[in-house]
């Protein structure tokens, strides 16, 4: 009965995931966490996150546009890109390029952007949705789910500096990177061949106190499996963090 409740948890998650009702919950939701966030942030570090991450929700698809279908809501919650925000902060004098495997429309890219200084930061997006998988931990996404624009999300990033955005699926397109150590990577790309795939590239050329934050690691089979199996002999710590992210941090 359990495993029943929880196909059907998945299945309705994935549903609201893409259908316009599910994105106007989304959106709602997160104007409550926006309040809760403003109420419980109070250290002024947080506080100026917290303004970016409250411009960013502010240019957030209306409800008659996602209604239309001409739009869609931010798919992070507040506190996920708040997340994002801090961890870049932290890490931009760390030494080291930044990078994000899986963009989608550039929301968690461009909060990055506003705290990334001049660090170099390599942007992979599919454009193109989901790949296919074979793997039955992925069985819930289904091959071409997330698909964005290339122009938008070029033009969304071109003001920022040192900013490089690369089109196609990852690692094909990881050349361009094979020379560079980072100190911040975030992953989101949902499967667990392409998370593994990511750590595996990441990882090894991530500096000592280096951080690479695991998107759905709490809600989906494939990240958290791959994460767990991919850290199981290395030396690094594993946090979970209080949204469905989890931070790997390189120790030696």
């Amino acid at each position: 009965m359990a495993k029943e409740l929880e196909e059907f948890r998945l299945a309705l998650d994935d549903r609201l995931a893409s259908s316009r009702w599910g994105w106007l919950l989304k959106r709602l939701l997160s104007r409550v966490e926006l309040q809760v966030l403003k109420y419980y942030k109070r250290d002024p570090w947080e506080r100026v996150g917290l303004e970016l991450v409250k411009e960013l929700y502010s240019k957030e698809a209306s409800v008659l546009s996602i209604l239309l279908g001409d739009g869609m809501p931010i798919l992070f919650s507040p506190g996920e890109v708040l997340n994002l925000w801090q961890q870049a902060q932290l890490l931009k004098g760390h030494g080291g390029a930044f990078a994000e495997v899986g963009a989608f429309e550039g929301d968690s890219a461009e909060i990055v952007c506003k705290a990334k200084g001049d660090r170099e930061f390599y942007i992979f997006e599919a454009f193109t949705g989901l790949p296919r998988s074979a793997n039955r931990v992925d069985r819930r996404f289904r091959q071409g789910l997330f698909a964005s624009r290339e122009q938008e999300l070029r033009r969304r990033l071109q003001r920022y500096a040192n900013t490089r955005v690369i089109a196609g699926y990852f690692p094909e397109t990881a050349d361009c990177i094979l020379h560079e150590r980072f100190s911040y990577v975030h992953i989101d790309v949902d499967l667990y061949e392409s998370t593994y795939a990511a750590l595996s590239i990441f990882y090894p050329r991530l500096l000592i106190g280096g951080r690479i934050i695991a998107h759905d690691y709490s809600q989906s089979e494939g990240v958290w499996r791959a994460v767990d199996e991919f850290l199981y002999d290395k030396r690094g710590s594993l946090e979970a963090m209080g949204t469905t992210q989890a931070v790997i941090t390189k120790l030696a």
